[in-house]
């Protein structure tokens, strides 16, 4: 247990340097947050969770697939079945090179080499029909050296004529994306994989009517954890890596998230029964908020007021680039009451899991000059819950917020806010950060995941 400690710490350590450089922000203004950085405190988590480390199938028997076409261009081959058509193979081809080349030109790595498995060591997409939807699966033994590291292989049904649909491009961009992020992480868990994946997808293969339709599920539904997706599904909470980029990225896409997921990578003892996933994603940017002197939850609290900021309601000052999901992007909210009927006490539908959010909003049209108001929270332990209280002024932007810091044990929050006077209204985020116990923080392996919930005073 001391020698995996240790060797995590060394690890983390030795690429201190790297994350910080690669994590370095645009030139600030002084109202932005600084840049992340990796900080000096070691990972001390001694818990060896993860997903199995078995595969959920095997690759197609090569003589159902007997045609084989492989890209000249990129090391990619896709294998399909007699009858399949032979324009559904060469566009597959076609898609799969395109994203290809778009992850290598984010500097992200093809993923790793399957020494021969399908064939050659190029990357293996399977057309079956019988498929219902695209799955990619890693192979039974890991081709990495050192820090776990697999290859994989997708399956998918042929894609239909006239190829005009950007959905099959979108579900390759995405199988190749999970395959890349198994070469980074073969540990990484399906939710955090799904989240990123579709990320990556939407770079790489852009298709709005899948991008709409993950994040209208996704902000219907905002008490879900984020990683709360299946492996292969479109995930809403790509709007998190989204985050990310906006608030800490360079100019690259996708550079925070994946090079996070890789600084996760950890070494699994051969012979185990599941992948070691400590550190994952979420303790990776623990320790990054730790060293900026803030907290995960404080990450997670910021992210769920920028989500409330998509679609119609952007101010453009949050989530820059999300206008375009219009109204499929607005947020769920739990209650709207008007200012004139307070006091109220409100509780959601549903209890929220770790790293979920709730909304309300106090609508302040009735409120009169130096109209004033008092909040009072109180939720389930042993969770910590974090509030912050939004002032939105007529043009639907934010003009001012009232933090609330958690305190670790307590379940009981209150506060006053004054100048509601002329607002459009008072919006009222929280969410879950996770258990109050410090030695067993939010870990995503750990579904399906215990919510708790909460109940809202407001009083005039």
């Amino acid at each position: 247990m001391h020698n995996r400690k240790a060797s995590t710490t060394i690890f983390l350590s030795a690429f201190a340097g790297l994350l910080a450089s690669l994590l370095v922000a645009r030139p600030a203004r002084a109202d932005e947050p600084p840049p992340l950085v990796l900080g000096p405190a070691p990972y001390d988590e001694i818990r060896a969770t993860g997903r199995e480390a078995a595969p959920a199938r095997e690759r197609p028997d090569p003589a159902k697939v007997p045609i084989t076409t492989c890209s000249f261009h990129e090391a990619v081959c896709v294998h399909a079945e007699a009858k399949a058509a032979p324009a559904a193979i060469l566009w597959t081809l076609r898609w799969a090179e395109e994203a290809l080349r778009t992850y290598r030109a984010l500097g992200l790595p093809a993923p790793l080499g399957d020494a021969g498995l399908g064939g050659s060591s190029a990357y293996d997409i399977y057309l079956v029909a019988a498929e219902d939807g695209p799955s990619t699966t890693s192979d039974l033994i890991a081709r990495g050296h050192g820090f776990d590291s697999q290859s994989a292989f997708t399956i998918l049904p042929p894609p239909a004529a006239p190829f005009t649909s950007c959905f099959a491009p979108n579900a390759v961009a995405q199988g190749i994306a999970r395959a890349l992020l198994l070469r980074l992480d073969a540990g990484l868990e399906d939710g955090t994989s799904a989240m990123t994946s579709t990320y990556l997808a939407l770079l790489a293969a852009e298709c709005p009517l899948a991008d709409l339709a993950a994040v209208d599920d996704f902000q219907r539904s905002p008490e879900r954890a984020l990683t709360s997706y299946a492996a292969d599904a479109p995930a809403g909470s790509l709007l998190f890596p989204w985050f990310l980029d906006d608030v800490y990225g360079q100019s690259t896409p996708a550079k925070v998230v994946t090079t996070l997921i890789s600084v996760a990578g950890q070494h699994t003892k051969p012979g185990s029964w599941e992948w070691s996933n400590e550190p994952d994603l979420f303790d990776t940017l623990r320790i990054n908020m730790k060293a900026r002197a803030s907290t995960l939850d404080t990450l997670l609290l910021d992210f769920a007021i920028a989500r409330a900021f998509v679609g119609t309601r952007s101010d453009a000052m949050h989530l820059t680039g999300t206008e375009r999901f219009g109204d499929f992007g607005r947020v769920r909210f739990e209650w709207a009451v008007p200012f004139t009927s307070l006091p109220r006490r409100l509780a959601p539908t549903r209890p929220l899991d770790p790293t979920g959010a709730t909304y309300l909003w106090i609508d302040c049209a009735g409120a009169p000059e130096g109209a004033e108001l008092t909040f009072v929270a109180d939720w389930e332990l042993p969770s910590i819950f974090r509030w912050s209280l939004i002032k939105i002024d007529k043009s639907g932007a934010e003009s001012g917020r009232v933090d609330i810091a958690g305190v670790y044990g307590d379940s009981h929050a209150e506060r006053s806010v004054v100048g509601l006077g002329g607002l459009a209204g008072l919006m009222v985020v929280g969410i879950n950060g996770g258990s109050t116990d410090r030695g067993h923080p939010f870990d995503p392996d750990e579904a399906p995941f215990m919510a708790h919930s909460y109940t809202v005073t407001l009083a005039k």
